[in-house]
């Protein structure tokens, strides 16, 4: 074995968990507020400004124009109920999807060069096709190996973790993320988590 594949078959720290209900929404609005609303807000107000302009032109305006007026302001206002709303929309079924995970199992194992983040699947059910095989197993004392399906993420310019109160939040995109529950680690096993990722990620890391 080289001394890089020596480096990167040794993890500093692995860990299992599950992400609370009430954890993951925390870590969504997190995200949102961080990433969405911004934008958002700052779209809401362009189109109230062209609202008052409109309405401003509507009070001085020629009869002939003021059903175009009114048609402008409609549309700003409906435009800006929808980036108020959309945000919570998809809050909104993306918890009712995470009710049916919330028991699922995850994995983080934290190497030297990148993380590894996944889910820990059930093993399947096994079936009157898989009795033999099963019994074989049994007779070898051979224990089923994890069903484990994961991501790896490399330390680069793209990767950020952000610390809260209660939990990592993992990206590389605008668009997705990962929580990380902090209360599965010990104080000692979060400054080695902190150094790491001070170290690897500098301004990253916050």
């Amino acid at each position: 074995m080289t001394q890089q594949e020596q480096e990167y078959s040794e993890f500093l720290l692995q860990k299992q968990y599950h992400i609370p209900y009430e954890l993951f929404k925390s870590a969504f609005t997190a995200f949102q507020k961080k990433f969405v609303y911004p934008k958002n807000y700052i779209i809401i107000t362009v189109l109230l400004l062209v609202c008052c302009i409109y309405a401003y032109f509507l009070v001085i305006g020629s009869d002939s124009d003021k059903p175009v007026y009114c048609i402008v302001i409609l549309g700003c206002l409906l435009l800006s109920g929808f980036q108020w709303y959309n945000p919570r929309k998809i809050k909104r079924n993306l918890m009712l999807a995470v009710r049916e995970i919330e028991n699922d199992q995850y994995k983080l194992t934290i190497y030297p060069e990148y993380l590894e983040i996944g889910t820990i699947l059930p093993l399947e059910d096994n079936n009157l096709n898989n009795k033999n095989s099963e019994n074989i197993d049994n007779l070898f004392d051979d224990i089923p190996e994890e069903n484990f399906s994961g991501t790896r993420i490399y330390y680069n310019k793209g990767l950020h973790v952000h610390e809260y109160q209660e939990f990592f939040m993992i990206y590389q995109t605008k668009t997705m993320f990962y929580v990380v529950p902090k209360s599965v680690f010990s104080e000692q096993e979060l400054e080695i988590m902190r150094v790491h990722f001070s170290q690897r990620l500098n301004k990253n890391f916050s």
